[in-house]
């Protein structure tokens, strides 16, 4: 009997082991995906001055800079890394907004940081998101402005190098 237990654990191990290697498609995730995840999830509608200083500044900015857009529903979420900035601004209904228009979001964050001398000398990061994926991005060296889906990988070099070789 203890021979058959002991052959039945060898037996879930190796097949939790598979079902595991086999998940993960053997691959290593890039850590910055989980970085970029959760500063997604700090967005929010109220941002305060002491902790988050640049989105309650880009707040008050686009309220007065942007029409045609329910502002007060914005979220936002900054993140300032030596000469780097990261800027996300969720929208929750951007299904009310046309494609066309929505690039206009993106253009007046930009705007508004381009009127402070502090930002020019920054790189900046900027993700838009919608409800359920990313919108709008735009950085030092690439940008999707397509307003439909954009490829937040393009955001992650603001978190540093891959630590995945060939990514």
């Amino acid at each position: 009997m203890q021979r058959f237990n002991d052959y039945l654990a060898a037996i879930i191990a190796v097949a939790f082991t598979s079902i595991t290697f086999y998940s993960c498609d053997g691959k290593p995730d890039d850590k910055r995906k989980v970085y970029l995840r959760e500063d997604q999830k700090k967005v929010t509608d109220a941002p305060d001055q002491k902790t988050d200083s640049i989105s309650y500044f880009l707040k008050g900015c686009v309220i007065k800079t942007l029409t045609g857009i329910e502002t007060d529903k914005l979220k936002y979420y900054s993140k300032e890394k030596n000469d780097t900035i990261l800027i996300i601004v969720k929208v929750e209904d951007m299904k009310g907004i046309e494609k066309s228009s929505r690039k206009e979001l993106l253009f007046a964050v930009e705007d508004c940081l381009k009127a402070v001398d502090y930002f020019n000398t920054k790189k900046i990061y900027i993700d838009v998101e919608g409800k359920y994926n990313t919108l709008l991005v735009k950085t030092p060296v690439e940008s999707n402005l397509s307003g439909k889906f954009a490829d937040n990988r393009l955001i992650l070099p603001f978190y540093g190098k891959s630590e995945i070789p060939n990514k």
